[in-house]
């Protein structure tokens, strides 16, 4: 059957479609005026580890650090937030570029950090275990301080709070080192490994172990570190934003909205999503 496109059809089908595009323009025109006059902040992440930034399978970029930053910035109306992906060391060559202004990644603050960034107040309070396996009574029984894993092997990624914790550790400790190997894999793919018996022992955030033991049934078990331990895993057991120098007003402005998500329950809620507990710090005075 032939449909015939009659001049009146042709004529109603062209009305429409231009009211389309001005519909389509003037949505545009609306999202232009609204961003019209705010600052622009580009922040990077790294995309891992998961939960804290991942992408997800629809290709979403989500975790823990990017709906809090989001949360954050929703209270910033005078600022525009833009997240890239990038490769980790990226992040920090594009802060001392100036290409990005925040980087995103469940960062640990150290002194090398510290004099080149500067750090929000804390977003996130870490606890830490040691990941072994579960076949591996003896190790589990050993692990009562930090200079217990010395002699062990485990293995880590560049620039981790893990992997700085354990560089700062071996500098400190040389005549008995902990023997980290680094690696490019991802953290499944090294707990895996530490459950075959490749590796003795992997450092995680507790939260995150959690949620891979409960998402992928791993033989591993985590060995609770003490409070003076975690102490010497890092200056304070906390995670950051960092901030490239010279934004001094957009990290007050960052502190004082995330204590604002902080008071009114949005981190709460955002750390039991994807931890099913809260690890959110006490806001600074």
């Amino acid at each position: 059957m032939k449909f015939l496109k009659s001049p009146a059809a042709l004529i109603l089908a062209a009305a429409i479609l231009s009211q389309v595009a001005v519909l389509g323009c003037k949505a545009k025109e609306k999202t232009a005026s609204a961003d019209a006059g705010k600052i622009t902040v580009k922040a990077a992440t790294g995309g891992f580890p998961r939960p804290f930034t991942y992408v997800d399978e629809t290709g979403k970029l989500t975790g823990h650090n990017i709906e809090l930053i989001e949360a954050i910035f929703e209270r910033l109306p005078q600022y525009k937030l833009e997240i890239e992906v990038t490769d980790f060391p990226s992040i920090f060559a594009g802060l001392d570029a100036g290409r990005y202004q925040i980087g995103v990644n469940n960062f640990a603050e150290n002194e090398e950090r510290k004099q080149k960034y500067i750090f929000s107040d804390p977003i996130f309070a870490n606890r830490y275990v040691a990941a072994v396996s579960s076949a591996n009574t003896d190790l589990g029984s050993q692990i009562k301080t930090f200079a217990d894993l010395a002699g062990k092997t485990s293995s880590d990624q560049v620039g981790t709070n893990m992997s700085t914790a354990i560089e700062k550790y071996n500098k400190e400790h040389p005549e008995a080192p902990i023997l980290n190997s680094y690696t490019e894999a991802d953290i499944l793919s090294v707990l895996r490994e530490v459950e075959t018996g490749k590796w003795d022992f992997n450092l995680i955030d507790k939260p995150m172990l959690d949620m891979y033991l409960h998402e992928f049934n791993l033989k591993l078990k985590g060995i609770e570190l003490s409070d003076d331990v975690s102490s010497e895993l890092m200056k304070t057991p906390y995670s950051y934003l960092i901030i490239g120098k010279g934004n001094e007003q957009l990290a007050s402005d960052i502190n004082k909205a995330l204590r604002e998500v902080i008071a009114d329950g949005s981190s709460k809620r955002i750390n039991e999503k994807y931890f099913k507990s809260d690890y959110s710090p006490q806001p600074a005075n």
